[in-house]
């Protein structure tokens, strides 16, 4: 369905001269420029709302995703595997990041190093778990 140009200018300029009307033509300009004012504090409020909905949702991903990879170290250690020098370390750096005793500025920023590091931690659990277990050594016959 193709349009007619002459049609548009016709209907924008009609709705055009409707808004200038009630608006009124001596305050056009200005209720323009509030109207570009109030869009543009309204976004900037959806995007802050966003913003501490997504610094709120790193911070509970990183805690639950911490207490996963101490479930999955504890099971690592059931099975005789590695998993005591990493269960110590990554829980130190976590919860030095989760106080913010390592010198990082309130805020997001330190929960994502948390989040990558428990992640990263996670994985690596999760690959030892998969991995076969080691065969124990039999007794040798002599």
């Amino acid at each position: 369905m193709r349009r007619n140009p002459i049609v548009l200018a016709w209907v924008a300029g009609l709705a055009l001269a409707a808004a200038v009307y009630v608006v009124g033509p001596e305050r056009l300009v200005f209720r323009l420029l509030d109207n570009l004012h109030l869009l543009g504090w309204w976004l900037a409020e959806v995007v802050a709302h966003l913003s501490d909905a997504l610094a709120d949702g790193v911070r509970a991903l990183a805690i639950g995703l911490y207490v996963t990879f101490v479930a999955l170290a504890l099971a690592v250690l059931q099975r005789g595997g590695p998993a005591r020098a990493a269960l110590f370390w990554v829980s130190v750096l976590f919860w030095l990041l989760a106080v913010g005793a390592i010198g990082l500025e309130e805020g997001p920023g330190r929960w994502v190093l948390a989040l990558a590091l428990v992640t990263i931690a996670a994985i690596g659990m999760t690959a030892r778990l998969r991995a076969p277990r080691p065969a124990v050594p039999s007794a040798t016959l002599r």
